[in-house]
């Protein structure tokens, strides 16, 4: 029988697996590979484009996420998909969220990057989904279409921000166009609102992404 531990021994072991969090997080590149995998699965190929790296350095920090459990796997064919764990999804809504409200220095380059006109702050979410699905608001989703059926806002119409200036002439230029993407760090939504209103459109973004609806009770569809 296998002696019990002291109380030392127990606080050793339970702070030496939550710092195992802490070394999973430590790099930024696998911060955002959770960002990214919030959105839907992907496999190495598509994360060592988003993120800027070989594909050898991807997998690299994919087994570190993995060993945590913050991530897992699944073989389809010859290729390997990623899926975030419910220990990803919390770990990164918490450090994301804890950087917004308590780090200056990144609201501060938030403000400076995103521009205040372009957000649109009045909306209320409680009649939010009722206004989208009755189109008096056009709301689309800028990320990419794979992401955006593994889950949408309900109403929402999909146009990847590399088509939206091709697909621009099918808008109602007559009502509020919103756009929203990943999440509050997400960049696509605003290079979305620069070019609509360029072109003419009431367009406003969106800080929302899946995590952030998810936490006002949006329930995302998937296609």
């Amino acid at each position: 029988m296998e002696q019990k531990k002291t109380g030392r021994e127990f606080k050793n072991f339970i702070y030496t697996v939550l710092a195992k969090y802490g070394k999973a997080i430590s790099d930024p590149k696998r911060v955002e590979i959770l960002d990214l995998l919030v959105q839907a699965e992907k496999n190495v190929e598509i994360l060592s484009k988003e993120i800027g790296m070989s594909v050898a350095a991807t997998s690299h920090h994919l087994q570190i996420l993995k060993e945590c459990k913050l991530v897992r796997d699944r073989r389809e064919g010859r290729n390997i998909f990623y899926q975030i764990e419910s220990a990803g999804i919390s770990v990164f809504d918490t450090i994301s969220s804890a950087g917004k409200q308590f780090n200056a220095e990144i609201q501060v380059e938030m403000d400076s990057f995103f521009d205040p006109e372009q957000k649109l702050d009045e909306l209320e979410y409680k009649d939010f989904i009722k206004r989208v699905l009755s189109k008096e608001l056009i709301l689309i989703d800028v990320r990419p279409e794979y992401e955006y059926n593994a889950g949408h806002v309900p109403g929402s119409i999909s146009i990847p921000l590399k088509e939206l200036r091709s697909q621009i002439s099918k808008l109602p230029k007559r009502k509020k166009i919103l756009a929203y993407c990943r999440g509050k760090y997400c960049v696509l939504s605003e290079e979305a609102v620069k070019l609509l209103r360029s072109e003419g459109f009431q367009a406003y973004r969106v800080e929302n992404g899946p995590l952030e609806f998810s936490s006002l009770g949006v329930k995302f569809r998937k296609s």
